[in-house]
């Protein structure tokens, strides 16, 4: 569930969100974000950042990362929220989770939207403002997460579709911790792409002679697939449960 979608760059009603945001979690709470490679992502998290520090909230940035980076981080280091910008399908999307890591409710969302409705002026004093810290360890503390719980790689081949979400990082570092021979298939976007339709990823799949093959849809709340070379693909609610799937299989 998305808290905000658009069309087009909204910086006004990005930084009224983070303002509500904010209120949302109270003054003083410690907030986490991050966005996806587009630049419009970089941009929408800026204002949203705005918003948070104006109304007092500590923010912790851990920049260009997927989302079950900043969701983790959260759970892990016992934090108050966090918030995750990006673009997908021609919308501009920004999510929220709660302290622990998952979205916040229907309710919660209706909230802060109502908060930001009323929001028509604000202004803070500068020793009652927030502060920013740049957090470059959270691609590292998941796959370190992952890691420890997958154990070993296994054998095979795999060949993995990220969606041109960044969670290729996260995929890439972990399956060379793993000693895993892979190919990413849909390398993240940095800017304007579009995704590769499934045929030519089970295509090249075939015709590379890959053991294994996953698609991790787009943030990751839709799913992750696994294609074995034989047999039928089995659906899994995460990548991470995917890993664990694979882990237990003998």
């Amino acid at each position: 569930m998305r808290l905000y979608a658009w069309e087009r760059y909204e910086p006004l009603e990005a930084t009224k969100a983070g303002l509500a945001i904010s209120k949302h979690f109270g003054e003083g709470s410690t907030i986490v974000t991050g966005r996806d490679g587009h630049q419009v992502s970089r941009f929408v998290r800026r204002c949203i950042v705005n918003g948070l520090v104006n109304n007092g909230s500590q923010v912790l940035d851990f920049r260009l990362v997927p989302s079950q980076a900043i969701r983790y981080g959260t759970v892990r280091q016992k934090l108050d929220g966090a918030v995750y910008i990006s673009y997908f399908k021609n919308e501009v999307q920004i999510h929220v989770y709660g302290k622990d890591g998952k979205n916040l409710s229907a309710e919660e969302h209706v909230r802060i939207r109502v908060i930001s409705e009323g929001i028509k002026d604000a202004s803070a004093a500068v020793a009652d403002m927030g502060s920013m810290i740049q957090y470059t360890n959270g691609i590292e503390d998941y796959v370190d997460y992952l890691h420890s719980r997958t154990g070993s790689g296994g054998g095979g081949k795999w060949l993995v579709d990220t969606q041109g979400d960044p969670v290729s990082l996260v995929v890439d570092a972990l399956f060379e911790k793993l000693g895993i021979e892979h190919k990413t298939f849909n390398p993240m976007i940095t800017s304007e792409g579009g995704l590769k339709p499934r045929e030519a990823f089970i295509e090249e799949m075939t015709a590379g002679g890959y053991d294994h093959g996953a698609v991790v849809e787009r943030d990751e709340l839709l799913g992750c697939t696994y294609y074995p070379s034989r047999g039928e693909a089995v659906r899994y609610h995460s990548f991470e449960e995917m890993l664990l799937g694979r882990a237990r299989t003998p």
